[in-house]
């Protein structure tokens, strides 16, 4: 029997309560991008290692282009050039330059550079500077990127491909991550066939798990399928037991209602705990929250609209708990186009279209799939609320 609760409690529940163990991995750099960090990242060396030039052009001492402009520019004896990629054998004395790549080593003595384009050179050796440069001008310093000893990146950051070049900079050539979620999804239902095969009359090809697979790849799961299960208790029993054993996380969809046949929850409480069979939220009621040894357990209703709405809100604020990221409520705002009636005394998720900060609603029934495609996001309407007057201001949840 479903002992619903309300959907933030649930979502409580989700990210809170149920277990959320990570296994920390050693990984090359450009394989852990995208994944928690799970130590400190501190630099060795200092970044860059020395003063260099970010201009190609002179370096010079700054004092001895004060003054300098187009009709008298500053006149500096060319000593050399400093080679890219090698030390600056060089010291310069007042009066004197050197040519400098972009990223070349600044020389002992100079502390500015002076672009190309503001400079000429005449019939000998005298570079003609038309314009002065301030100390440490088109220059970055050592350690001015990154210190040493500095903690650059913390325990608990997500690695990003700009985390994945500082790192490189660095020599960083491996890092300390939180392995990928392990997620075995499930599909429950006598009705139910691959998407491979024509379905016969009463049956449906298996939408759910190639939804909920797409879902959690884009959230940086290892995802593994197991299958459609047939609504038979002792083949459920063995399915999740086995899928609990195999993963971090088991998604299951369908099964979950309170019809006789469907026997999820008393499967889970069997193998291990559930936290709640039932949420006060239009589509999505029947949900089961649970965990079967250190796996957390979700069974997800199986109509697939509502599949991909309790999926995409109580997995996707699991997987952020599980990072250790904060609870992610990225919304809009808008008005709606028109009125729209709810009076379910539960929580209820409408989508909508967004056009030029207009709101129109969507409707369908929660079995559809089709019309979440032409969706830009969703509007959670109170489960005491009477519905939305037209023009009335929304937030907008969009889809991930």
């Amino acid at each position: 029997m479903l002992n619903v609760v309300s959907l933030e409690r649930a979502m409580e529940i989700a990210a809170n309560e149920m277990p959320r163990a990570r296994r920390e991995v050693v990984l090359p750099t450009d394989e852990a991008a995208g994944l928690i960090l799970a130590a400190d990242i501190v630099s060795g060396a200092d970044v860059p290692a020395f003063d260099r030039s970010t201009m190609d052009g002179y370096a010079v001492i700054a004092a001895d282009t004060f003054g300098a402009g187009q009709a008298v520019p500053a006149m500096l004896d060319v000593i050399g050039e400093i080679p890219m990629g090698a030390e600056a054998a060089l010291t310069l004395q007042p009066g004197q330059c050197a040519r400098i790549p972009t990223g070349g080593m600044l020389p002992a003595g100079a502390d500015a550079v002076v672009p190309v384009e503001y400079t000429d050179l005449d019939a000998g050796n005298l570079m003609l500077c038309y314009t002065a440069v301030s100390p440490l001008r088109n220059v970055t310093r050592r350690g001015e990127d990154v210190k040493k000893g500095q903690t650059v990146l913390k325990r608990g950051d997500r690695l990003s491909p700009a985390g994945v070049g500082v790192l490189c900079a660095m020599g960083v050539t491996e890092a300390a991550v939180f392995a990928p979620p392990r997620v075995g999804i499930l599909s429950t239902g006598n009705e139910l066939v691959p998407i491979t095969a024509a379905p016969a009359v009463g049956e449906v090809r298996d939408v759910n798990a190639h939804v909920l697979r797409a879902f959690l790849r884009g959230r940086g799961c290892d995802c593994r399928c197991y299958g459609i299960i047939k609504d038979e208790a002792a083949a459920l029993t063995e399915a999740l037991r086995r899928a609990a054993e195999e993963n971090d996380i088991v998604l299951l969809s369908g099964g979950s209602s309170a019809g006789e046949a469907d026997k999820t929850a008393e499967i889970m409480a069997s193998l291990g705990t559930v936290f709640c069979h039932g949420i006060a939220v239009k589509p999505g009621k029947p949900t089961v929250l649970g965990q079967i040894g250190s796996a957390a357990v979700f069974g997800l209703p199986g109509h697939p609209a509502a599949c991909y709405f309790t999926a995409s809100l109580l997995v996707g604020a699991y997987l952020d708990a599980r990072a250790g990221l904060p609870r992610r409520r990225n919304t809009v705002k808008a008005r709606i186009t028109e009125h729209v009636s709810s009076n379910h005394g539960r929580e209820e998720l409408l989508c909508v279209k967004l056009r030029c900060g207009r709101a129109a609603p969507i409707y369908a029934k929660s079995g559809v799939i089709s019309f979440l495609s032409a969706a830009d996001g969703y509007v959670i309407i109170p489960r005491d609320a009477e519905g939305i007057a037209e023009g009335e201001e929304v937030e907008i949840f969009p889809f991930e």
